[in-house]
């Protein structure tokens, strides 16, 4: 009685010390990515990348980094008079204004271009889409990691 006893205390302890996760496997190790602080679009890329919740960690210290973000950024701010003579035209007010950013993702390593895209946005207003381009790139390299 007492062997049946103790296997019934024992047994389920056990099972369940076998099966629970471990706590250094349990969260699984992010990238991480290395944005230059002198970019001015660092800030906003880094800050969609949190907003898209991109699975990477942002470092400001390449020599931690597993890859490096590097971008091209450029803008136009379009015309007032495109913009009335669209409006007269269609009836909607289209200043021709764009920002538009491109992202390369390469392999610290390996030194490989692993993910390049480009994102242009316009703005009938001329204010600035640079928030909402970060947000396309973070959100299509999210994309692109979920599918490798």
């Amino acid at each position: 009685m007492k062997k049946w006893l103790l296997l019934a205390i024992v047994l389920p302890t056990c099972l369940m010390a076998c099966l629970a996760p471990c706590p250094a496997h349990a969260q699984k190790s992010q990238a991480t990515v290395f944005l230059d602080p002198n970019n001015p679009f660092s800030a906003d890329f880094s800050a969609a990348l949190v907003k898209k919740q991109v699975p990477v960690i942002v470092t400001v210290d390449p020599a931690k980094a597993d890859y490096t973000a590097t971008f091209s950024v450029a803008s136009h701010k379009g015309s007032v008079v495109q913009g009335i003579v669209t409006q007269l035209d269609t009836g909607f007010y289209k200043s021709g204004a764009w920002d538009q950013a491109t992202i390369q993702i390469v392999d610290n390593h390996s030194k490989d271009v692993v993910f390049s895209y480009t994102c242009k946005k316009r703005s009938n207003q001329g204010d600035s889409m640079t928030t909402s381009v970060a947000e396309c790139l973070a959100k299509h390299w999210k994309q692109h990691m979920q599918h490798k």
